[in-house]
C-alpha cells in the first residue's frame, strides 16, 4: 500500500486489514510519503507490517513495494480501502483460474454496498482493453509477470506529473507480454471515496489525461494496438466525464 498525508483515513479504512493480513503472516508493507509522522507511528503499532519511506508518486510508490517484497504475488490496495480477512486468499486462489495469469482484479463497493463498475468475472487476454480490467485499489499481481512488464511508469499516477494511468498502463504491458488477467466480482473491497464532490471533474480529466499518455507513449514505441483501445475506450470515457460534470 502506497499513502500520503492521509493517516485518518489510513486509520479508519485500511489498518484493520493490514493488521489481520500481518497477523496471518503475509508479508505487509505500507510505502509512506507523508510529510510526518503520524502514519508511520501506526504502523510501527502492527507486528509484523513493515514501514518504509519514498519520495512522491503513486508510481513510485507501488515500484518501491515491489522491491522491498519477496512473495511471488503482490496485491496493491489503498488507504481508503477496507478489506475483509479473506481478501489475500480469494486472490492468490484466482491466480489458479487459468495457466500465465499475470493479474487479478477485484471489483469495488461503496460503503453502503453499491458495486462500482468494472469488468464481469473472467480470463482476460490480449489484446484485451485494460481501460476496464481493474484499478489500483484492489489487484494483484504475479511477481514472473511484473518482471515482463517492466516497473510502474513514474511519469503516470497520482502525484505525478500525469495525474492516472499507471494501474491501466501495468495491466496493458502484462497483457502485451502475454499473460492474462482474471477479473472477479468476488474479490471485493469497499472503497470510501473521500473527494468532495467538486473534484471528480478533475478526478476524470485526470483519468483521460492518464489513458492518452499511456496510448502516446505505446503509439510512439510502434504499438498500434494500443491507438485502437483507446478508441473504442474514448466515447465511454467521455461519457463518463460528462456524468461527472452533471453532478457539480
Amino acid at each position: 500500500m502506497v499513502t500520503r498525508d492521509r493517516p485518518d483515513a489510513f486509520a479508519r479504512f485500511a489498518l484493520a486489514g493490514l493488521r489481520e493480513a500481518a497477523a496471518a503472516g503475509h508479508e505487509v508493507v505500507v510505502v509512506d510519503q507523508s510529510a510526518g509522522a503520524e502514519t508511520e507511528r501506526l504502523v510501527r503499532k502492527v507486528s509484523g507490517a513493515r514501514h518504509v519511506r519514498s519520495g512522491p508518486g503513486l508510481a513510485r510508490g507501488r515500484n518501491v513495494a515491489v522491491r522491498e517484497t519477496t512473495a511471488p504475488i503482490v496485491a496493491f490496495t489503498d488507504d481508503d480501502v477496507a478489506v475483509d480477512p479473506e481478501w489475500l486468499e480469494q486472490i492468490a486462489a484466482a491466480f489458479d483460474k487459468a495457466d500465465r495469469v499475470g493479474a487479478v482484479c477485484g471489483r469495488a463497493v461503496t460503503p453502503d454496498g453499491a458495486l462500482l463498475p468494472g469488468s464481469k468475472s473472467g480470463v482476460y487476454e490480449w489484446p484485451a482493453s485494460p481501460f476496464e480490467l481493474g484499478s489500483g485499489f484492489n489487484f494483484a499481481f504475479r511477481r514472473e509477470a511484473l518482471a515482463d512488464a517492466g516497473p510502474f511508469d513514474e511519469e503516470l499516477g497520482a502525484g505525478a506529473r500525469l495525474e492516472a494511468g499507471e494501474d491501466t498502463d501495468m495491466l496493458y504491458r502484462v497483457l502485451r507480454a502475454r499473460w492474462r488477467v482474471v477479473c472477479s466480482d468476488e474479490i471485493t473491497v469497499v472503497h470510501h471515496d473521500l473527494r468532495p464532490r467538486d473534484e471528480l471533474l478533475r478526478l476524470h480529466y485526470g483519468y483521460g489525461l492518464g489513458a492518452g499518455a499511456q496510448t502516446g507513449k505505446h503509439l510512439a514505441g510502434g504499438d498500434r494496438t494500443a491507438l485502437a483501445i483507446a478508441g473504442r475506450h474514448a466515447g465511454r470515457h467521455v461519457l463518463t466525464l460528462a456524468r461527472a460534470a452533471a453532478t457539480l
